[in-house]
């Protein structure tokens, strides 16, 4: 029983540590509480937008470097973005036969998305 009272006093303890360190190293401590207040608060804006950054571009920088890996190890550029195959699929055999059987792969998705974009018009 003692077991379950030890466990949240012991993370409220670290919780106030982990307080004590960011306010010892930023010397937050020395501000009065309207600077603290608004020091945190551009601190907590900064943070959330580069979190809100990396949320809704890291996707697409990560796809395009794909790309240009994809690129240099099959020498083609893939049709669509969304049709790239997966990175284990391009580097589990050097074989020009899985890089035909990819090329196909990736001819046949490109012709099923025309098709199904005609249809949709």
């Amino acid at each position: 029983m003692t077991l379950f009272l030890w466990i949240p006093a012991s993370f409220a303890r670290w919780i106030r540590l982990k307080i004590y360190q960011y306010e010892v190293t930023f010397a937050v401590y020395m501000l009065t509480p309207t600077e603290k207040f608004i020091f945190n608060s551009l601190l907590l804006t900064l943070i959330s937008m580069i979190i809100t950054a990396i949320y809704v571009y890291l996707p697409d920088h990560i796809r395009s470097i794909y790309g240009h890996l994809y690129y240099y190890w099959a020498g083609e550029r893939p049709f669509i973005s969304s049709a790239l195959p997966s990175i284990s699929s391009v580097f589990r055999e050097t074989g020009t036969q899985t890089l035909e059987v990819m090329y196909e792969t990736a001819k046949n998705n490109a012709a099923a998305a025309a098709t199904d974009t005609i249809r949709e018009l």
